[in-house]
């Protein structure tokens, strides 16, 4: 089992070092830009983007709804440096919880605020294509922008 999670992980590093790298290109201007009208700013993408390995785990964990609005509240990273640590950090904490689960605590179902089922290994790849799905957002609306990220998407 413990290689399943460390395929996971590996992708989750991918995801995150590309991220940081793509960061380290942004300045705090671009970080307001919104190329897509009605969308989130690239400042509000990667903000997200950056608590999604906590938020996730917790969310796995039954964390409610309110609960979830309250950490994103209280959670809040607006900065390039501090969306790049938060990232790293977040990464870590997700890692160190999910090197502590058992066999059959990876096996084990748990259920979201709005009624998604999934095993804890389940969540873990939830996890990851999450990262995955935004990181794409976050290329296409730097390219929009013309500020194409120079950087390896995958390793």
């Amino acid at each position: 089992m413990i290689i399943l999670i460390q395929s996971a992980f590996k992708h989750i590093d991918t995801a995150v070092a590309s991220l940081v790298d793509i960061c380290d290109q942004l300045s705090e201007e671009d970080l307001d830009l919104t190329p897509i009208e009605g969308k989130r700013s690239i400042r509000e993408l990667l903000s997200h983007l950056a608590l999604v390995c906590r938020a996730d785990l917790y969310i796995s964990e039954g964390a409610s709804e309110e609960e979830m609005t309250r950490f994103y509240q209280e959670n809040r990273v607006c900065s390039v440096n501090q969306i790049k640590d938060s990232l790293i950090e977040n990464r870590n904490f997700l890692y160190q919880r999910y090197m502590q689960f058992t066999t059959e605590e990876l096996l084990h179902v748990t259920t979201s605020y709005w009624g998604a089922s999934y095993s804890r290994l389940e969540w873990l790849l939830e996890m990851m294509g999450h990262m995955y799905h935004h990181r794409g957002q976050l290329y296409t609306m730097l390219t929009l922008t013309g500020r194409e990220p120079k950087t390896a998407m995958f390793a």
